[in-house]
């Protein structure tokens, strides 16, 4: 027989204190182990989602992991008085002002090497160092260069750029997004701070340059669209800075003209500028089927304007300017081109180069021609060219486009003929508003005859009657009108012996009124209710003017012409109006057509 065994109590009470011993092991190793975490496995990231979320280790869950708060504030006082002890030392005279910056420097660099370590292996300290170490680089390059001017300026700017770079690194070897938002963010602000507000433009400029194309990489770790946005914002008002002080308009006291160095200037801001278009077109790229992001969407519309208005500045003349950006807008067009034959529903990101390029477009062209009326046909025969594509590829947004860029052409119709007077060559003037009304009236006639895209955002959840139409028909109008105004000033200048004012101011009345008129019976005529509208509108502008201004101003045959037009416009359109309720009822009385189904056989037979 074997040897006995124990009770079952005695071995019950055995086992729970050797699980006691095993739970004391197990924390005393983990106090050992100085809070590592289990190593999670890399995520796969898409490079075709443009703001992919990371689903790496968190560094909020590192930093609140299995170790505690007090840890993490021990360790960061302790990388701290580090620091401090250097700067003490170099402050007291103990090491030499350069050499202490070294140090600074070296063992800023190094926190930052060790936090890929720790990120390798997965530790709470992984943000901590990679946070410390950045904002001291930072901090002693500032202050270094600022203060004591110990370290040469290109040195400074160099480093600031390699300890971003180098954060960034970080971030895509350990799937990361915390390094590179700080190292983008912090190189960026300290590059600013250098020497403000008369920094040396030039390495400012390649050093913004550096940090947005840093903020790209950063959203494909993380959407951090405010981060772009901050980049984006910082690097237009630092550059716009520089251009006004090429200008003269911002000259500060005490600012060195040898900082600005004025050849650097539109280099650095075509390179930002074709930087940005190519942002935005990766960004519509890598969107694939997903919506694009509001920062690519916009980016390019924002980046035409200010490229154009930055080279103004600085070159003080717009017409050597506007060959390089009437260039640069035909490269959005030729980009959305592409865009559209990847054969994707609705061509999306068409509409977001087509707008810089009108922005491109309606700026240099001006400025090229010497004259706002000379390129109106020009911008009206592009709208409706736009207006035809927003049709083939779909998009709702080039229509929408297409319709700001007939409204724009008739703003620069007003602000040449109210600024600046009729021209001394009136027959020009008739011939280019006259076609530009003529491509906002074909505009209007095609969007009417093809409906907008049904999935379009805009027109789905915003316009969804597509009111917004009108506003082409509206510029076509208005721009009728001012072609008319200018014949018929040249022909009471050149006829006309009595008070050209007054006759001038009832002719515009007599116009108005003329327009509203032909306007209503063509739209009774048609049965068109969207005319009938416009053309009531009209009438009320009509009636204002006369009762407004003329009837204050002008006295004589010339005020009864015009309260007669208006008289005449108001009574056609009583008649119209009352004619057209009328039929409306007559209709309504009338109901549905019967059915063949309930009719009499013979009845049957002769509807037959």
């Amino acid at each position: 027989m074997g040897e006995a065994q124990p009770p079952l109590e005695q071995q019950v009470l055995e086992l729970s204190a050797l699980v006691t011993q095993l739970n004391q092991r197990v924390s005393r190793l983990e106090l050992t182990a100085g809070g590592r975490v289990a190593v999670p496995p890399k995520p796969q990231l898409s490079s075709s989602d443009p703001g992919a979320k990371s689903v790496a280790p968190n560094e909020s869950q590192l930093l609140v992991g299995s170790s505690s708060m007090l840890q993490h504030l021990s360790i960061l006082c302790f990388l701290l008085v580090a620091a401090l002890g250097l700067r003490a030392l170099t402050d007291n005279g103990l090491l030499d002002m350069q050499l202490g910056s070294i140090l600074g420097i070296g063992y800023a660099a190094a926190l930052i090497a060790g936090s890929h370590i720790f990120y390798r292996r997965a530790s709470a300290l992984g943000p901590l160092f990679s946070t410390i170490g950045a904002l001291l680089m930072f901090s002693i390059l500032v202050e270094t260069y600022t203060r004591f001017a110990s370290i040469p300026m290109v040195v400074v700017y160099t480093m600031l750029a390699a300890t971003g770079i180098g954060l960034a690194l970080i971030s895509y070897a350990n799937h990361v997004a915390l390094p590179i938002i700080i190292g983008t963010l912090g190189m960026c602000l300290a590059a600013v701070a250098i020497d403000y507000p008369n920094p040396f433009f030039p390495f400012l400029g390649l050093l913004l340059w550096t940090a947005n194309i840093l903020g790209y990489f950063a959203t494909r770790l993380k959407r951090c669209s405010w981060l772009r946005w901050l980049l984006l914002f910082i690097t237009h008002f630092m550059l716009q800075i520089w251009g006004l002080k090429l200008s003269g308009n911002l000259f500060s006291n005490g600012g060195n003209a040898g900082t600005l160095s004025p050849d650097w200037f539109i280099p650095i801001v075509t390179l930002i500028g074709f930087t940005f278009m190519m942002i935005a077109l990766f960004g519509i790229i890598r969107s694939g089927e997903e919506k694009i992001s509001k920062f690519d969407f916009m980016l390019p519309a924002l980046n035409a304007g200010w490229t154009y208005v930055a080279g103004i500045y600085a070159l003080k003349n717009p017409v050597a300017f506007g060959a390089p950006a009437a260039a640069a807008a035909i490269a959005h067009f030729g980009i959305a081109y592409w865009l559209s034959t990847r054969q994707k529903r609705n061509a999306p990101g068409t509409n977001t180069f087509i707008a810089g390029g009108v922005i491109l477009a309606s700026l240099s062209l001006p400025a090229i021609l010497g004259s706002l009326l000379a390129p109106l046909p020009i911008l009206a025969g592009l709208a409706l060219t736009i207006s035809y594509y927003s049709r083939v590829w779909q998009s709702g947004g080039m229509r929408v486009t297409a319709t700001l860029l007939q409204i724009y052409v008739c703003l620069l119709v007003g602000i040449e003929l109210f600024g600046n007077g009729i021209p001394n060559n009136p027959a020009a003037t008739v011939l280019a508003v006259g076609l530009s009304s003529l491509f906002g009236l074909l505009q209007y006639q095609f969007f009417r005859r093809h409906a907008a895209p049904g999935d379009s955002v805009f027109f789905s959840r915003i316009d969804k009657h597509d009111v917004s139409t009108i506003f082409a028909l509206l510029a076509s109008l208005t721009n009728a009108y001012f072609m008319l105004l200018t014949l018929v000033y040249t022909l009471l200048k050149a006829f006309y012996t009595g008070n050209l004012p007054t006759a001038f101011t009832a002719s515009q009345s007599i116009l108005i009124n003329s327009a509203a008129i032909a306007l209503m019976i063509f739209a009774f005529i048609r049965q068109n209710q969207e005319l009938r509208n416009v053309a009531i509108l009209i009438t009320l502008i009509g009636g204002s003017k006369v009762f407004i201004i003329d009837m204050l101003q002008i006295s004589g045959t010339w005020l009864v012409a015009s309260i007669f037009a208006f008289g005449i416009a108001a009574a056609l359109e009583s008649l119209a109006l009352a004619r057209w309720k009328l039929e409306s009822k007559d209709e309504s009385k009338k109901g549905p057509p019967p059915s063949s189904e309930n009719l009499p056989e013979d009845q049957d037979k002769q509807v037959a």
